[in-house]
C-alpha cells in the first residue's frame, strides 16, 4: 500500500489525464504503471524486483486497457538497481507489442549510462521505435509528434 502523502506517487496519478494506476512494491523499491487513453506511463523507482515489472503489466493487461500498439513514456530518473531481464522478457511475452507500427516509447533518464539498457529494449521489443531523452518534456513533446490526431 503506497501512502497518499507519497509525493512522488500523488504528481504520478495526476499525469497523463484520467486511467488506472497500478503500483506494486513498496514507496523504496516499485513499479508505477498509469494507463491512459492516450499513452502508458511507467515509472520505476529505486531498485523494485523484477517480479514487480511483470505483475504490474499483467495486472494492467488483465484490466484490458493496454493496447500492444500505444505510446509509453517511461520514467527510469528515479531508478537505482539492476535490471531483471526474465521479468522484461515476461512482459515482451505478454502481447505482440508493436503489431502495427505505431508503438513508441520515450525514456527519461538521469543520464547516458542508460544507453545500454535502453539498446538491449530495443532489441527485445524491435517492432517499437525507442528514444531516450535526459528531460520530460521532450520525451512527451516526441511522443506528442508521433500520435495519430
Amino acid at each position: 500500500m503506497i501512502p497518499p502523502e507519497d509525493k512522488l506517487y500523488a504528481t504520478f496519478t495526476e499525469d497523463g489525464g484520467e486511467g488506472i494506476v497500478v503500483a506494486h512494491g513498496t514507496p523504496q523499491a516499485r513499479v508505477l504503471l498509469k494507463v491512459t487513453a492516450k499513452r502508458l506511463y511507467l515509472l520505476i523507482d529505486g531498485e523494485p524486483p523484477g517480479k514487480c515489472l511483470s505483475g504490474a503489466f499483467a495486472e494492467a493487461m488483465q484490466s484490458g486497457k493496454i493496447r500492444s500498439s500505444m505510446s509509453a513514456l517511461v520514467d527510469l530518473t528515479h531508478f537505482t538497481g539492476g535490471v531483471d531481464w526474465s521479468h522484461v522478457e515476461a512482459v515482451r511475452a505478454m502481447a505482440d507489442w508493436g503489431n502495427d507500427g505505431d508503438s513508441n516509447v520515450a525514456y527519461v533518464v538521469r543520464n547516458q549510462m542508460f544507453h545500454g539498457l535502453i539498446k538491449v529494449a530495443r532489441a527485445m521489443f524491435a517492432d517499437t521505435r525507442h528514444e531516450t531523452f535526459l528531460n520530460r518534456a521532450d520525451a512527451v513533446a516526441w511522443l506528442d509528434s508521433l500520435e495519430k490526431p
